[in-house]
């Protein structure tokens, strides 16, 4: 986002989702190895791969998943807002194995924080982040929801969107990874774990979201690329695994608002998901 852009002209805010598989860190194994940022015992190398590919997305704003720190989690957040030039950052905690959920924002002349809080309490598993941005001379703030939905209950999934339906008559656009189906996706299933498959392809949160006005820009792009179902980077062979568009960007701004969307293809190596990542030209 340009700091002198005119006051009456639209911004482009892009916006991306990353689920970092294991706070992008190697495998316990191989935590033998000091990190470049001089911390004992930590492996930061795919860290910084992904880095750099989400530097090339010149982002605005990046929500993440997974980011599984720990005690490192200070040195890790102050490491990836310096590489991506975020000025604002948050990492708000997960209730569930330390899966915490990271929020980096480029703030500046046209583009500020005003607020972020933070749920914990039931239904969300992973918490729930909500960052309240400003745009210099729009009325109406824009709330980037951060989210991780329930890894293996549709029930409690379905519980989640239930509840961010919450924030349906806010601009909003929520970056998640929904650990369940998107409306359009047809995967292939054969030889598949059928109880797991089964709980994966329940749509019931995403008809919840639909239906309370929450736009999926993959879906609105008619772009149906899986972001999960490549395998993990501590995987020998191939596997057999479940294709499909886990993770999701959903918005209530109007649809003429969205101007871009992609899923990025060049990191199927770093993590078990795909960074996807929208535009929005939004007017003031």
């Amino acid at each position: 986002m340009s700091k002198t852009e005119p006051r009456d002209k639209p911004v482009i805010l892009r916006v991306g989702t990353y689920n970092l598989f294991e706070g992008g860190l190697a495998n316990l194994a191989d935590h033998n190895r000091p990190g470049d940022i001089g911390e004992p015992d930590l492996d930061d190398s795919r860290l910084r791969k992904q880095l750099g590919l989400l530097s090339r997305h010149n982002f605005d704003v990046v929500g993440l998943q997974e980011a599984t720190w720990g005690v490192h989690s200070p040195e890790l957040e102050k490491l990836i807002a310096a590489e991506l030039g975020m000025r604002w950052s948050f990492v708000g905690r997960s209730n569930f194995y330390g899966c915490d959920l990271a929020t980096f924002v480029r703030t500046g002349d046209n583009l500020t924080v005003e607020h972020v809080e933070h749920l914990t309490g039931a239904p969300f598993v992973h918490g729930l982040t909500n960052v309240t941005i400003r745009i210099t001379g729009r009325r109406r703030p824009i709330h980037v929801l951060v989210g991780h939905s329930a890894p293996s209950s549709p029930g409690v999934r379905h519980l989640e969107a239930e509840t961010i339906t919450v924030h349906r008559h806010l601009d909003v656009i929520y970056l998640c990874d929904h650990n369940s189906a998107a409306i359009d996706d047809n995967p292939k299933t054969t030889g598949l774990d059928p109880y797991k498959t089964a709980k994966k392809l329940d749509t019931t949160p995403a008809q919840e979201l639909d239906a309370a006005g929450f736009r999926d820009v993959g879906r609105v792009w008619k772009d149906p690329t899986p972001t999960v179902g490549h395998g993990t980077p501590n995987e020998d062979g191939d596997g057999d695994h479940l294709a499909y568009r886990c993770d999701q960007i959903r918005t209530t701004l109007p649809t003429a608002c969205i101007t871009g969307y992609g899923v990025e293809l060049n990191g199927d190596k770093w993590s078990d998901h795909r960074l996807v990542w929208a535009e929005f030209t939004i007017g003031r």
